[in-house]
C-alpha cells in the first residue's frame, strides 16, 4: 500500500498502518487468525468509497474514468495474505496456463508482449499463417458473476473456511461514489470485482 494519509471509510489513512507496523501486526495477526477460522467479514469491511480516476478522452465522458474502490486499510491488510495464498497455491499445482503474465511477479504486460513477439517472428520465419485474437477486457472486472467465481474457485481448490469467507466477503456489499467531497446514496454491489483492493486482481484471473 501506498503510505498516503487519504482517509478510508474507517477514516483511518494508510500511512498510520505503516507508522505503527510492529506494533500492530501481533493484535492484527490475531484478529485475522480468528475471523478466517469463523469465515467472518466485518460489515465494515464490506463498505467502500468509489473515486473515478480520470483515464485519458474527453473529461465529460462516464466511461473515461476508470472507478477506484477505497476500503479499510485493515480489510486490504488481510485481502493481501489471502491473495498470495491463493496466488501460492495456483502457481504450486500448475494450474495457471503458462500465457497468463497480469498480476502475476516477474511478469507484465511488457513481458507477454515480448513472447508475443518471438512466436510471431517463428511464425514469419517459418512462412506459417498466424491468427491474432483480442479480447477487451475494459469492462471485465465490473461483471464477473460470483456465483461463477465461487464455483471457480472451488474447482481450483480453494475451499473450507478459505471459501466461506471469500463468499461473506463479497456478499452484501456496499459503495458510494464520491466526487470532491460529495457523496451518492448507498448501493449494493451484485456483481463485478472491486478495484483498488487487495483481492480483485487474483479473482480476476481466477475466473478469466
Amino acid at each position: 500500500m501506498k503510505g498516503n494519509c487519504s482517509s478510508r471509510p474507517d477514516g483511518l489513512p494508510p500511512l498510520l498502518f505503516k507508522k505503527l507496523k510492529y506494533s500492530l501486526s501481533q493484535p492484527l495477526a490475531m484478529h485475522y487468525n480468528q475471523f478466517m477460522s469463523i469465515a467472518y467479514v466485518p460489515c465494515e469491511w464490506k463498505s467502500a468509497v468509489v473515486v473515478p480516476v480520470f483515464k485519458k478522452g474527453v473529461s465529460g465522458l462516464v466511461q473515461n474514468y476508470c472507478p477506484i474502490s477505497l476500503t479499510c486499510v485493515v480489510s486490504k491488510i488481510i485481502e493481501q495474505i489471502v491473495s498470495d495464498r491463493i496466488r501460492n497455491h495456483l502457481l504450486a499445482n500448475n494450474i495457471l496456463h503458462c500465457a497468463q503474465h497480469g498480476f502475476l511477479k516477474h511478469r507484465s504486460t511488457t513481458t507477454k508482449l515480448i513472447e508475443c513477439f518471438n512466436d510471431w517472428t517463428v511464425c514469419v520465419q517459418d512462412r506459417c499463417q498466424m491468427t491474432v485474437v483480442y479480447i477487451d477486457f475494459r469492462k471485465a472486472f465490473d461483471v464477473v458473476s460470483h456465483e461463477m467465481l465461487f464455483h471457480q474457485l472451488y474447482h481450483y481448490g480453494i475451499c473450507g473456511n478459505a471459501l466461506l469467507w471469500l463468499k461473506n466477503f463479497f456478499t452484501g456489499r456496499t459503495h458510494q461514489t464520491r466526487v470532491d467531497s460529495s457523496l451518492s446514496d448507498l448501493a449494493n454491489l451484485s456483481s463485478g470485482i472491486i478495484q483498488g483492493n487487495g483481492i480483485g486482481p487474483v479473482m480476476f484471473f481466477v475466473i478469466y
